[in-house]
């Protein structure tokens, strides 16, 4: 399961991340609140994992949660564990809030999986 903070605490009725994270931990095996600027938290069924954000300047964060899951999707897909397949998600969706619009090139994208491999 994927979700930014806000929907996670609106999805369980918390009011905070913690007590969010303590009923999600009842649904889900596994799942990840985006954070925005504060990173990300992976929750991998036996211990939570913070993700460090990357600084940039954003320009536009639309569609940086969906960039955030499908390279974490991505990288879990080819056997990366989750730490690593968050910091390739953190890297991902702070090199496309950099611009407008939901999308990087292809140059782009290859940039950041290489600096991974």
């Amino acid at each position: 399961m994927f979700a930014n903070e806000d929907e996670a605490k609106g999805l369980v009725g918390a009011t905070d991340l913690s007590g969010a994270v303590d009923y999600l931990k009842t649904l889900s095996k596994e799942f990840v609140i985006t954070r925005g600027a504060k990173g990300a938290l992976v929750w991998n069924g036996r211990t939570p994992i913070d993700i460090d954000p990357i600084k940039v300047e954003a320009v536009d964060t639309v569609g940086a949660g969906d960039m955030f899951a499908g390279a974490f999707l991505y990288a879990r897909v080819r056997g990366w564990e989750h730490r690593r397949a968050g910091a390739l998600a953190a890297a991902a969706s702070a090199r496309l809030v950099t611009s407008l619009g939901p999308r990087i090139s292809a140059t782009e994208t290859r940039a950041v999986l290489q600096s991974f491999l």
